[in-house]
């Protein structure tokens, strides 16, 4: 699988849990990095899993209870 489709596909799929957070840079550039999620290891190597095997359309992130969850 291409890696930027593979990251691509994870960025959507946990969008909802993005880290809001400003860090600064060398520089001292403020910024707000949008790769880094909050999420369960666990739900992240599962999410890898279904996105592999190609099940990921069939689900989504819930934030809220921090569970791949079947879309309704």
């Amino acid at each position: 699988m291409n890696a930027q489709k593979f990251e691509s596909l994870l960025h959507t799929f946990f969008g909802k849990a993005c880290l809001d957070i400003e860090v600064a840079d060398s520089d001292g550039k403020m910024c707000k990095p949008r790769e880094w999620f909050i999420a369960p290891l666990s739900v992240i190597e599962m999410a890898i899993q279904i996105l592999i095997n190609g099940e990921i359309v069939h689900y989504r992130y819930d934030p809220i209870s921090e569970q791949i969850v079947e879309k309704s």
